[in-house]
């Protein structure tokens, strides 16, 4: 790790306190230098030019003598916006808005919007301007689900703040529409008085050399490589666009600059588009380097062992959960929060903040945070005896969620599973803008808590009160589980909100056969290690076991899951993901019964699956990106499983899923196989990869298969890089980060959105610098699964 780093990391106090927000690599500051080649004021303070806009919502707007807008509010208002319910669920106070027409104005010829703008919002951690555009020309904007076209600005409070970004992608033929607006997101304690909003110019620029947000192939004089670096003994590879000759590259040491590697590109034509490849799999050496290739040089990367590789990373996603913390002070972000959320069951009520918050909206969701704290036990415990500084301060923030996972459990099988804020709460309880958390006794929540309780159980050496309270409920929670199931079967669900509404039956019964094996490692219980086999059985029903035939090349596609035994429809994950939990229940069992007469049918579906993922991620090189996987054409005709799988959603979503199809491989007449998920108003892949990824990693694990492990890493490689825009999507780790959408609590250096998403109904990746939710906004789920994949790779390569 940097000097810089570790210096950072003494300064907050080990992660008390936040890491700063670094600039110098993140793509705003690389954007400030581009040439401007033209540009069109819209308003000016020197130069007025006339834009009539018009106020709508809470608060007031005037326009200066000079062309100076000012908008203006109070921090709350005494009700709820219009449209909003009764009870205040995932509602804020509204917003401040204006906008102005625009006369079917093309703007093709700029590609470049700067604003000028002065927040005055006293108290307020993270001023947050939203900009709008609509479009009338030959693509709509904004698009039917209301993502395309609003961009999110973090700005810096009571100064002016230089705001651009580049709108290559938007599609600008015929713009009718202008919009300014800020959220009204409640009192946090430090708020007070009027907030004032200024904007004294509005401007459209012509640049040079845009960004591009969309397809496989990179921009031009653009290498592609992993920012962090690569493991010393698995495949490394860079690559750009097939524009130049593929001659041969260099790598050079950091210190000397000294050539230590050669290597000749070669050109690679893939299922992505055409690529010249620059191979170096045969350095192993550790140390820090950098690639040259015709005129292009990539900045610094790391070659060692997993546990260098992604150590300042582990430390960023630290920082990030840290700051996503919920009841508790966090230093330049809030103080105490959301203690006026409230949980009622029997009489009795807990006060629903702790924990962490899920997103860039402060909700909380219990399962969210149960993951992520088993996240943080795990990567503690692949870690070696030289990291015992990160070590116990993961194990820190474990107990942070492990608190919250004990404080919302009732006892009698219900449990506090989720609250909708989306805004900072007074904290006194009995007000109007307090929110009622959601209560449950749902099998499904119980079986997967069992599971974590019983694993973080198992981790903890140095506390036999906690050890043995955490044996005692994963039973109590285990068996409330079995009693909800014997009543309900599986279609027992929770509310439309709630993280767990898309589980299929073939994912129940992963998750039960994982929670009763891992209650079984504790107990020693023999109807435990009986139950967890019945359920697995049940499970490896819904495993594809004799293979889809590509029609072309004969090849057969076995291993993957479907929802159920029936077969009907193949399991996709579109924005929640939990793919890992197959192989989870798997590996488990597989440790727990390494004598039972089922053993190698389970070892069999776990090399079936690990071939099927090395079969379909041939169809994304040279990316490291594991596909969304097979799709049925007539999936959509399930109608319950499809409103299961996709939120927000009406009868369009059925043209919608054919034209996606039809935009994927085709494997048969029957089957075509997407890079990306089919998927409507819920987009980004980061957690579907991530849990794929992790799914890879456990396989790798059992197989001892070092393709695997491989992929797995892959996974990390893309999302820090190595993907068609050479963007690092996690703030402050690697190079060309960007602003993300982080509404309530700003910039977080650690931060992950939800993830890359596509254009409409293609299947290419598309990324704008346009943020929004969901695919831009930050998921705290996504830092768990993250440290999940790195604690694998540690425990297997990491101390090679």
């Amino acid at each position: 790790m940097k000097p810089k780093m570790k210096q950072q990391i003494v300064q907050t106090g080990i992660i008390h306190r936040p890491l700063p927000i670094e600039t110098e690599h993140a793509l705003e500051t690389i954007a400030k230098k581009k040439q401007v080649l033209s540009s069109r004021t819209l308003l000016s303070s020197e130069k007025q030019v006339s834009l009539d806009f018009t106020h709508q919502g809470a608060g007031d707007f005037v326009i200066s003598d000079q062309g100076e807008i000012k908008l203006t509010s109070p921090v709350v208002m005494p009700h709820w916006p219009a449209g909003a319910p009764d009870d205040g669920d995932y509602t804020n106070f509204g917003n401040v808005l204006i906008s102005a027409p625009l006369q079917n104005e093309d703007w093709n010829s700029f590609n470049r919007v700067r604003i000028q703008v002065f927040p005055d919002f006293p108290g307020v951690t993270n001023p947050y301007l939203m900009i709008s555009f609509k479009n009338d020309g030959t693509v709509k904007v904004p698009d039917i689900y209301g993502r395309e076209g609003v961009h999110g600005v973090n700005l810096i409070n009571h100064e002016w703040n230089d705001v651009i970004f580049e709108i290559e992608g938007l599609p600008r033929d015929k713009m009718t529409e202008i919009s300014f607006s800020y959220y009204l997101n409640g009192p946090e304690r430090l708020t007070a008085g009027t907030m004032e909003l200024f904007i004294s110019e509005i401007k459209l620029e012509q640049i040079s050399e845009p960004e591009i947000s969309k397809g496989w192939i990179p921009q031009d004089n653009s290498l592609i490589y992993s920012h962090n670096g690569y493991t010393k003994d698995m495949p490394k590879i860079a690559f750009c666009a097939n524009k130049l000759e593929a001659n041969s590259f260099t790598i050079h040491e950091k210190e000397t600059n000294k050539v230590v590697f050669t290597g000749k590109g070669y050109q690679n034509t893939t299922e992505t588009g055409n690529f010249i490849i620059l191979d170096f799999s045969d350095l192993q050496t550790v140390g820090e380097y950098y690639l040259k290739f015709a005129e292009m040089q990539s900045e610094l990367f790391q070659i060692g062992t997993s546990e260098v590789i992604w150590e300042s990373s582990i430390w960023k996603s630290l920082n990030f959960i840290f700051c996503e913390r919920c009841g508790c002070p966090i230093f330049g972000k809030h103080t105490t929060c959301h203690a006026d959320i409230i949980a009622e069951h029997n009489g009795k009520q807990l006060s629903f903040n702790g924990g962490w918050h899920d997103a860039g909206d402060v909700s909380q969701q219990l399962i969210q945070t149960a993951e992520v704290t088993m996240a943080l036990y795990e990567m503690a415990a692949s870690l070696s005896e030289k990291d015992e500084m990160l070590r116990m301060r993961l194990l820190e923030e474990g107990e942070w969620g492990l608190d919250f996972i004990l404080k919302t459990r009732f006892g009698d099988g219900f449990r506090a599973t989720s609250a909708g804020m989306t805004r900072w709460t007074d904290g006194l309880v009995g007000g109007m803008d307090d929110a009622i958390a959601r209560v449950h006794n749902q099998a499904y929540e119980n079986f997967y808590c069992a599971g974590i309780e019983a694993y973080i159980g198992s981790q903890i050496q140095d506390n036999a009160t906690m050890q043995n309270h955490l044996l005692r409920i994963a039973e109590e929670d285990l068996l409330f589980a079995i009693a909800e199931l014997e009543k309900h079967g599986t279609g027992q669900k929770p509310i439309f909100w709630e993280h767990t509404y898309q589980t299929s039956e073939s994912l129940y019964y992963a998750t039960a056969s994982w929670a009763a094996s891992m209650v079984y490692q504790l107990t020693n219980k023999e109807i435990y290690a009986e139950k967890a086999a019945e359920w697995l059985d049940l499970m490896l029903e819904a495993q594809e076991k004799t293979g889809i035939k590509d029609s072309e090349t004969s090849e057969l596609y076995k291993g993957f899951f479907y929802r159920d035994k029936t077969h009907n429809v193949i399991q996709h994950f579109n924005h929640q993901a939990r793919e890992h939990l197959y192989l989870m229940a798997l590996e488990v069992a597989l440790e727990t019964q390494p004598g039972h007469a089922e053993k190698q049918t389970w070892l069999q579906a776990v090399e079936m699956y690990g071939d099927y993922l090395k079969k379909v991620t041939r169809f994304t090189k040279p990316y490291p990106l594991i596909p969304a996987g097979l799709y049925k054409k007539d999936e959509y005709l399930d109608e319950a499983s499809f409103h299961l799988q996709h939120l927000l959603i009406d009868e369009r979503a059925i043209e919608e899923y054919q034209l996606q199809f039809e935009q994927g491989i085709k494997i048969n007449d029957e089957i075509a196989l997407r890079k990306f998920p089919i998927w409507f108003s819920f987009r980004g892949n980061n957690a579907i990869l991530l849990s794929a990824g992790k799914a890879a990693s456990i396989a790798g694990k059992i197989l001892q298969d070092k393709a695997l492990l491989n992929i797995a890493e892959g996974q990390l490689q893309w999302v820090i890089g190595m993907n068609p825009f050479g963007q690092s999507m996690m703030h402050g780790e690697g190079y060309r980060y960007a602003q993300q959408y982080s509404v309530l609590n700003g910039e977080i250096t650690g931060e992950i959105p939800v993830g890359m998403e596509t254009f409409r109904n293609e299947d290419e990746p598309y990324w704008p610098e346009f943020n929004n939710a969901t695919y831009k906004e930050v998921w705290v789920g996504n830092a768990g699964k993250w440290m999940s994949i790195v604690a694998d790779l540690n425990k297997i390569t990491g101390k090679s």
